[in-house]
């Protein structure tokens, strides 16, 4: 049996558990923690897309300068050397990729450069990297402008 003290007491037990549970302090602490995760996630992202269109840039900027020097030279050596050149400048882990660069003469003095330029993928992490090809490490593009030779 029960005394009415008793009773009393773990009524009161009772009243205090439901308020420290019902209590909120500290909760927004624990949701940003939560949420933290997903917004470096976010971060990652937004800062590899800012790498790839960085990427594009460059890319663009050596067709350019080949082009140039082609269009001076009229030689497709100096002109991609000249490229490479821009890319390796440009680092952010861009390359040159001399397998999908090339000039195409299109007759009556114009010309066609195509640049071939490989992006590292940046935040991939070491257990992914360590199964993969070195093909899929990185993302292959091209970017290409059509010019004239000067006579």
């Amino acid at each position: 049996m029960l005394c009415p003290r008793q009773g009393r007491a773990e009524a009161r037990d009772a009243g205090k558990l439901a308020r420290a549970l019902s209590d909120e302090k500290g909760s927004v602490t624990i949701e940003f923690l939560g949420i933290l995760p997903l917004l470096f996630l976010i971060m990652l992202v937004c800062w590899q897309f800012l790498i790839g269109v960085y990427g594009v840039i460059a890319a663009q900027s050596a067709a350019n300068e080949a082009a140039k020097v082609y269009a001076i030279t009229g030689s497709e050596s100096s002109a991609l050397a000249a490229a490479e050149k821009v890319l390796a400048g440009a680092g952010g882990g861009i390359g040159f990729n001399s397998g999908e660069s090339y000039i195409e003469s299109q007759g009556d003095g114009y010309f066609k450069v195509m640049i071939g330029a490989n992006l590292e993928i940046a935040f991939l992490p070491d257990i992914l990297t360590r199964n993969m090809d070195e093909a899929d490490k990185t993302i292959s593009f091209q970017r290409e402008i059509t010019s004239r030779v000067v006579h």
